[in-house]
């Protein structure tokens, strides 16, 4: 009977600690690729290292959730993961350059697609692919 209530103690003091609201980590991920201009891009070697996907609640399209990658691919392209989003709930997807990103006219290059909602299921994958242009 002691090692129960022992069992149940620990199960309970367990599941207290591992649940409560507020939690941002969750199962599902967001991936794809950002496809870089050919010509037009100053410090395109580096031009991965500028840009950040964020994952966030509509509601707060500034707030980062996950963990977010954005790595060199081939082509003239970047990868990007966005892993432990949260599933079955509207997500927004962006992709935003730092300031220091520049065309070769010297202004700020364009990312389209704008923000969209997207919503996954458990433990499942959404695309979504980028283009950054200059001019």
């Amino acid at each position: 009977m002691y090692r129960i209530a022992v069992a149940a103690l620990i199960l309970a003091a367990t599941g207290c600690a591992t649940t409560g609201s507020g939690s941002r980590e969750g199962n599902a991920t967001v991936a794809g690729v950002i496809k870089l201009p050919q010509s037009g891009l100053s410090q395109a070697e580096s031009a991965c290292e500028q840009i950040k996907v964020i994952v966030a609640h509509p509601g707060t399209p500034t707030d980062a959730l996950g963990h977010a990658m954005v790595k060199p691919s081939r082509g003239g392209r970047c990868s990007f993961t966005v892993s432990g989003v949260p599933s079955n709930t509207d997500l927004q997807v962006s992709a935003v350059a730092d300031g220091s990103l520049k065309c070769d006219s010297g202004a700020a290059p364009t990312i389209s697609p704008e923000p969209s909602t997207m919503q996954m299921g458990n433990y499942s994958t959404g695309t979504r692919d980028f283009t950054v242009s200059c001019g």
